[in-house]
C-alpha cells in the first residue's frame, strides 16, 4: 500500500512539474531593448543586460535574445529577433521594443567624434566606470570630449550621456589608446646583420598601426644604400633604427666624378682623401693637378659636383 502510495504521489509531482513548465511556456511577455549598443570589441559577447532596458520574460528568453545579437552587427530589427524567438518559443506572444537595436563600436565613434579625416585610429578602449557596453535609450545622445587627443599615446576621455527628453546628462569616463595607421615595409624574408646591402625584394608593403609611426622605415628610396644592424626576422617591421648606412666611397679607392651645370656634363676620375656614405659631401683630390675638390656622394664610387 506504501509503494502503490508513493508511486502516486511521485506521479503526481512529475505532473505538477510539467504543467508548470507548460505554463511558463506559454503566454506573453515584453522586451525593451537599448536603441543603441556601444562594444568596446567587435566580437564581444553580450549578456542581456547590455542590451535589454526592461523585460518581465523568462530567463531562457533573454539568454536566446542575447545569443542572437552578440552573433549580429549593424542593426537588427524587432520583427527579426521576434521571428528567430518563435523558432524556440513558439507559445509565447513576445513584444520588443523599439522597432531596431543598432550595435555600434565605440573605438569607431571615438575617431568619427575626436579624429575624423585623419589617420589617428582608436584601441584599447577600457571604461574606468568597469561597463563593458554603453546602452543609449532612444531619447539619449553621446557626445566625447578629449582634449589631448591630437596626440599619439594613451588617452583619458569624457562620455556625455545626454537625456534631450529630460534635460540630464551621465558621464563616464574612458581610457583608450590613440595610434596611427601608417604604410610599412616587413621583412620578406629573414635578413642576417651580415648581409652587405639591403635589395628591393628584400621588403613586402603592409599597413599598420603604431604609436611610433616616425621609427617605422616607410619608403625604399635609396634603401640600397644601406644594411641591417642586426638580424631581422621574416615578417618584421623594419625599423628606421635598424639599418646602417654603408660606406659608397672607400679612402684609397678611385671614384667616378660627374661634373654639372646646365649645359655641360663632364665625367672624371678623383681619390676620395677618406670613406664616405650616401648623401655626404667628400673631399677629393684630383689625380692630375693635386689640388683639391669637393661633391656629393649619391652611389657606390660615385660623386656629383653641381658646378
Amino acid at each position: 500500500m506504501i509503494k502503490i502510495l508513493l508511486v502516486f504521489l511521485s506521479f503526481s509531482v512529475c505532473a505538477f512539474a510539467e504543467t508548470s513548465l507548460a505554463a511558463a511556456a506559454t503566454g506573453q511577455c515584453s522586451i525593451e531593448l537599448f536603441s543603441k549598443v556601444y562594444r568596446l570589441e567587435s566580437d564581444q559577447d553580450l549578456s542581456y543586460k547590455d542590451i535589454v532596458q526592461k523585460t518581465n520574460c523568462d530567463q531562457a528568453i533573454l539568454n536566446k535574445i542575447s545569443q542572437i545579437v552578440s552573433a549580429s552587427n549593424g542593426t537588427i530589427g524587432a520583427d527579426f529577433l521576434k521571428r528567430e524567438l518563435s523558432k524556440e518559443f513558439n507559445l509565447i506572444s513576445i513584444d520588443i521594443i523599439p522597432r531596431k537595436l543598432s550595435l555600434l563600436e565605440l573605438n569607431s565613434s571615438l575617431k568619427d567624434q575626436l579624429a575624423a579625416g585623419n589617420n589617428f585610429y582608436f584601441s584599447n578602449s577600457k571604461s574606468l566606470n568597469n561597463l563593458k557596453t554603453i546602452g543609449l535609450t532612444e531619447e539619449e545622445q553621446l557626445k566625447v570630449n578629449c582634449e589631448s587627443c591630437n596626440s599619439l599615446g594613451d588617452k583619458n576621455i569624457k562620455i556625455d550621456l545626454t537625456n534631450t527628453l529630460q534635460s540630464t546628462t551621465k558621464t563616464i569616463w574612458f581610457s583608450s589608446r590613440i595610434l596611427a595607421k601608417v604604410k610599412v615595409y616587413k621583412a620578406k624574408r629573414s635578413i642576417s646583420f651580415q648581409q652587405h646591402h639591403f635589395e628591393l625584394d628584400d621588403f613586402y608593403s603592409d599597413e599598420v598601426l603604431t604609436s611610433n609611426p616616425d621609427n617605422a622605415l616607410t619608403t625604399l628610396d635609396n634603401i640600397q644604400f644601406y644594411k641591417s644592424n642586426k638580424n631581422i626576422m621574416q615578417g618584421s617591421i623594419v625599423s628606421n633604427l635598424d639599418l646602417q648606412s654603408v660606406n659608397l666611397i672607400n679612402f684609397g679607392t678611385p671614384v667616378n666624378v660627374s661634373l654639372k651645370n646646365q649645359n655641360i656634363s663632364l665625367q672624371r676620375t678623383a681619390m676620395p682623401i677618406r670613406s664616405a656614405i650616401f648623401g655626404e659631401v667628400i673631399e677629393l683630390r684630383n689625380p692630375n693637378n693635386n689640388k683639391i675638390i669637393a661633391g656629393k656622394v649619391v652611389d657606390y664610387n660615385k660623386v656629383v659636383i653641381e658646378l
